[in-house]
């Protein structure tokens, strides 16, 4: 069914009618008065452009809507000269014709080309307080430049238009049905009507530029035309801009929310594939750590119980170098167990519970050292814990991350009469930071990368035994708790780890 056209839409186009009917009078009695009252027009319509567009800013996500409302109260400030300039006005007498006519020039080279670029903007980050200055500046120096006679001459009293003055209409209609051909491509991004009325102003803005550059007196009739077609423009981008913003205040944010919620959908959609392909992955982890937990295992315990028979029922038949051989065997086998064991519960760290909430780390590591000692109760090793340690974390995993680190100090202190063991905090940018620090054997920070990575060890296993899946533990539980780990050190002079927690 046909959408039936209201009087309130007959209405508008009626007075706009007659406007240009009085204005075409006017100029058959004065074309200066004609001149006056169209660019008077023009300026009031930029100026409310401009208004809208700034007082929106916070709220128009359509960036080609916002470069062109900036740049309207710029050309609109030149057109203000441009009508003072005015042959017959009176005001800048000195400078005859060309001085309306190349202000007249600018302001379209700058609105041509706000036409241009605005579209090559769309769904990028920008800041209207930056594109305010740069029109600025440009303005400061166009003016600059027509008022010191550095701007090329556009109209030559007695002989009419320049070279210059008619390519450049050229050259200005091209930007403008370039723009619109970007403003076609990203026509996605507005609503249908506001795009039909972009469309229509942009072909009367070419066709008033087509006229401009035909006239010999700045009182001609393709002169008298070409403002016309430029006050239909103007009405059209009126339409555009303030009729949209203000009877329909909600139309351009209603868009923005639809198109807002499309790509929500489709990062939705997207987030649900990810989903599945994650729990695929984590069932094939959890076959795996079956097949690790039951696999391997079962012949491990195999060869151990057959080590174990060898010893208890063959030790008299076997000589100290086989008992040698079997005990090496044990030992091997409890290796792997251990390794097997550490594997397991790195891979379950990622898909572990988490239950964050305010945590004693001061409490956990004083447990900590007090099972280390109670473990290895001949050792002298000056241990400090600061008080009021706390940070949000999951008790359980924070336990986890200070045992490995505690640990580790311990292991490279004890070779170290006076070995010393520290857990303290410091505050940077505002923000706690944790270490753990020690003086034992140290590394070369030129190994660093390797510190954090599975089975990556920095020491001789003989030296210092161990699965080398420690630290990687604990750097996958500060990463869990969106906090770091890094490490520094020196050979002999112990290491410091520092870490966070959020």
């Amino acid at each position: 069914m046909p959408k039936r056209i209201t009087p309130s839409q007959i209405y508008p186009v009626l007075v706009f009618a007659v406007i240009i009917a009085g204005l075409y009078a006017t100029s058959l009695y004065s074309y200066l008065l004609f001149h006056s009252l169209v660019e008077i027009f023009a300026i009031i319509i930029s100026l409310g452009i401009f208004v809208i567009t700034w007082n929106a800013r916070r709220f128009i996500k359509n960036n080609y809507l916002v470069i062109i409302g900036i740049s309207f109260l710029f050309t609109g400030f030149i057109d203000v000269i441009h009508t003072l300039a005015y042959k017959g006005m009176g005001v800048f007498p000195q400078f005859g014709s060309n001085l309306p006519t190349q202000l007249w020039i600018a302001a379209r080279y700058m609105q041509a080309f706000s036409f241009l670029a605005a579209p090559l903007f769309l769904g990028r980050n920008l800041k209207p307080g930056l594109v305010f200055t740069g029109y600025f500046a440009v303005t400061a120096l166009v003016m600059v430049s027509i008022f010191a006679g550095v701007f090329p001459v556009c109209y030559v009293d007695g002989v009419g238009l320049t070279p210059f003055k008619i390519i450049s209409e050229y050259v200005i209609s091209a930007f403008f049905v370039f723009g619109m051909w970007l403003l076609y491509r990203k026509r996605r991004e507005f609503d249908r009507g506001i795009l039909n009325l972009l469309y229509a102003s942009i072909v009367l803005t070419v066709a008033a530029e087509l006229c401009f550059t035909s006239y010999v007196g700045v009182y001609d009739l393709m002169n008298l035309a070409g403002h016309l077609f430029n006050i239909l423009a103007f009405y059209l981008i009126y339409k555009a801009f303030l009729e949209t913003g203000i009877s329909q205040p909600y139309a351009l944010l209603l868009r923005d929310l639809k198109q807002n919620e499309i790509k929500l959908n489709e990062h939705a959609s997207k987030l649900d594939n990810a989903n599945k392909q994650l729990e695929a992955v984590n069932r094939e982890l959890e076959a795996f750590n079956y097949s690790v937990s039951h696999d391997l295992r079962a012949p491990l315990r195999t060869i151990d119980g057959f080590s174990n028979m060898l010893k208890e029922d063959y030790a008299g038949s076997l000589d100290e170098r086989g008992r040698g051989y079997i005990a090496t065997v044990g030992v091997s086998v409890s290796k792997m167990s251990n390794l097997i064991e550490d594997l397991l519960g790195l891979s379950r760290l990622s898909r572990l519970p988490m239950k964050v909430e305010k945590t004693d780390l001061s409490a956990i590591a004083g447990s900590v050292v007090a099972g280390l000692r109670q473990a290895e109760p001949e050792r002298q090793v000056e241990l400090i814990v600061h008080p009021g340690l706390t940070a949000n974390a999951d008790p359980g995993l924070a336990r986890i991350a200070l045992e490995n680190l505690l640990r580790n100090a311990w292991k490279y202190t004890g070779k170290n009469d006076n070995a010393k063991i520290e857990v303290g905090a410091e505050m940077r940018d505002g923000k706690p930071v944790f270490y753990v620090r020690d003086n034992g054997v140290g590394f070369d920070m030129a190994h660093a990368q390797k510190l954090f990575q599975p089975f990556q060890r920095l020491h001789s296993e003989k030296d210092f035994p161990g699965s080398g899946i420690g630290l990687a533990t604990v750097r996958r539980i500060l990463h869990r708790h969106g906090g770091e780990i890094w490490a520094e050190s020196e050979v002999g002079n112990g290491t410091t780890f520092y870490f966070t927690l959020e």
